[in-house]
C-alpha cells in the first residue's frame, strides 16, 4: 500500500494528501545521473543518456504571451570539500516525481502560471531523489539543513528542515522527499527597479553618509553601518526601491557591506566589528520579486574620526617597462609603468608562483596590484662570455669589455634589436647599455 507523505505546515499536508508515492529507494551510482529536471511529472532518462548539468538553484517562470511556462528543479550540498548534486531517479518502475502546488491545488500544466502570479509562492515537491558525496565519505553521518523554505525526509524520518542522515557504503543518502518553495517569476517582463529617497521620493543612484567610529579605537560595526541607512522606509536617512506594477512587498533587499570591506583591506570580526577607515564603499542591492530586475546603490561612508592608517612604502625607479598583476599573478588590464619612472611600492616584496613581486601603494594604502620586481631590482647573471656593452645593435656604449664569470646585474626581459639579436638592459641608469642576452 502506498504511504501518504509527511511535512510540516498545513499548506503541505494539504499538498501531500493529494499526492501519495511510493516508497522505494533511488540509485544515484549511475554513469549518467539525471541532476536536473524541467518538467513536471515522471523523470524520464535523456535518450541521448547524457550527463544534464546541474543548476543549484529552482526557478518557475511565469507564461507571458508567447512565452510559455517553465521550470527548472535541482539542488546541492558540499560535504568535505566534495559537492553532490541532486540525482533524480529514472527507473521506469518507480521514477521520481515533481509535482508543483499552490496552497493545496496541484499545478499540472505550467502555462497555468501566469504572469498575474509573478511574485506569488508555490511549493515543489520532489521525491525519489538522491544525493552522491561520493565513496571517500562512505558512512559519514551527516547533516543536511534546508532553510526556512525547505523540508526533507528520508523513508524512515518526519519532514524537517535540517535532517542527520548516513551516507551508504557508496557516500550516497537517498531522500524520500523534498519540498521546498518557488517564487514564480515574470522573466519577460521588461519593468526595472530604481531607488529613491526615503524623504523626498526623488530617484537616486547613489548615497552618502557620515558616520563617527568609537572614540577609543576607531571601530565600527556592521550594524551600526546599515541602521544608518534604512531600506524601505520613506523618512530621514531612508532609502526604497519600486518597481512599475509592483507593490513594496515584491521588493526585497540585501546588501554586500561585509564583502566590500574584505575586498578594500578591512578585517571584519565574528561580531561584526572593523576599525573604519576614512571612508569606504559598499552596495544596498534591491530585487524584484515578480522578474529578478535589481538595482543597486552605492553607498559612502565617511568616517570624520577614523584612524590614519598608511603602509610603509618606499619609491622605487622603473627599470624596464612593467605591467601590471593581482596576488595570483595574473595580469591586471592593459596599462603599464614605463621604464625610467617612479612607482611607490611596499617595503618588502612578495613571492608570488616562486617569483618576487612588489605591491603598488596609492595614497598609503595596499593595492593588491604587483609589479615584477625584476624590472625594479634587476636580476644577477653571471657571464659565460667576454660581452661587450651595446647602444644600438650596431653600436658600442663605451670601450668596456665585461670579463668572462664577471656577475652583472639585468633589468627586466630581453629586448630583441633591429638585428634580430636580443639584449639584456644592464646599469642602473636612463643610459642606452645592453648586453648581447646569448653571453649569461
Amino acid at each position: 500500500m502506498k504511504k501518504n507523505l509527511r511535512i510540516v505546515s498545513a499548506a503541505a499536508a494539504a499538498l501531500l494528501a493529494v499526492a501519495p508515492v511510493a516508497a522505494s529507494a533511488v540509485s544515484t551510482v549511475s554513469a549518467a545521473p539525471v541532476t536536473n529536471v524541467t518538467h513536471l511529472g515522471n523523470v524520464t532518462l535523456p535518450a541521448s543518456g547524457s550527463t544534464v548539468n546541474v543548476k543549484p538553484n529552482i526557478s518557475l517562470n511565469t507564461k507571458a504571451g508567447s512565452v510559455s511556462g517553465a521550470i527548472s528543479v535541482s539542488f546541492s550540498a558540499t560535504v568535505d570539500g566534495t559537492t553532490a548534486n541532486a540525482n533524480f531517479g529514472v527507473n521506469a518502475s518507480n521514477p521520481s516525481k515533481i509535482q508543483l502546488f499552490k496552497g493545496s491545488q496541484e499545478i499540472t500544466d505550467l502555462n497555468q502560471v501566469t504572469e498575474a502570479n509573478a511574485g506569488d509562492v508555490y511549493k515543489v515537491s520532489m521525491t525519489n531523489v538522491g544525493l552522491n558525496f561520493g565513496s571517500q565519505n562512505a558512512n559519514k553521518k551527516v547533516t543536511l539543513n534546508f532553510g526556512s523554505g525547505w523540508a526533507a525526509r528520508t523513508e524512515q524520518d518526519a519532514m524537517s528542515h535540517s535532517l542527520e542522515v548516513k551516507l551508504d557504503k557508496n557516500g550516497v543518502v537517498n531522500l524520500y522527499q523534498v519540498v521546498m518553495d518557488v517564487t514564480a517569476k515574470d522573466f519577460a517582463n521588461p519593468a526595472v527597479v530604481t531607488w529613491h529617497n526615503g524623504t523626498t521620493g526623488a530617484a537616486v543612484t547613489s548615497a552618502s553618509i557620515q558616520l563617527y567610529a568609537g572614540a577609543d579605537d576607531g571601530k565600527m560595526n556592521v550594524s551600526q553601518v546599515l541602521a544608518a541607512v534604512p531600506v524601505n522606509q520613506t523618512k530621514g536617512n531612508a532609502y526604497y526601491a519600486a518597481q512599475l506594477g509592483s507593490d513594496q512587498s515584491n521588493i526585497s533587499y540585501s546588501n554586500n557591506l561585509k564583502d566590500a570591506l574584505k575586498a578594500a583591506g578591512v578585517e571584519v570580526d565574528a561580531q561584526g566589528w572593523f576599525v573604519a577607515p576614512q571612508s569606504f564603499t559598499f552596495n544596498l542591492i534591491a530585487t524584484s520579486n515578480k522578474n529578478n530586475a535589481t538595482a543597486t546603490l552605492p553607498v559612502t561612508v565617511n568616517v570624520p574620526n577614523a584612524k590614519v592608517t598608511t603602509v610603509p612604502s618606499q619609491s622605487k625607479t622603473i627599470m624596464h617597462n612593467a605591467y601590471y598583476y593581482d596576488k595570483d599573478a595574473k595580469r591586471v588590464g592593459t596599462d603599464k609603468l614605463t621604464r625610467y619612472n617612479s612607482v611607490t611600492v611596499a617595503m618588502n616584496t612578495t613571492t608570488i608562483n616562486g617569483k618576487a613581486y612588489y605591491e603598488v601603494i596609492e595614497n598609503g594604502k595596499a593595492t593588491g596590484k604587483f609589479i615584477n620586481a625584476d624590472n625594479i631590482d634587476g636580476t644577477k647573471r653571471t657571464l659565460k662570455h667576454n660581452a661587450y656593452v651595446y647602444k644600438t645593435s650596431k653600436k658600442r656604449a663605451n670601450k668596456v669589455t665585461l670579463k668572462k664569470g664577471t656577475e652583472v646585474t639585468t633589468y627586466g626581459g630581453t629586448y630583441t634589436f633591429k638585428n634580430g639579436k636580443q639584449y639584456y638592459k644592464i646599469g642602473n641608469n636612463t643610459d642606452k647599455t645592453y648586453v648581447k642576452a646569448s653571453n649569461f
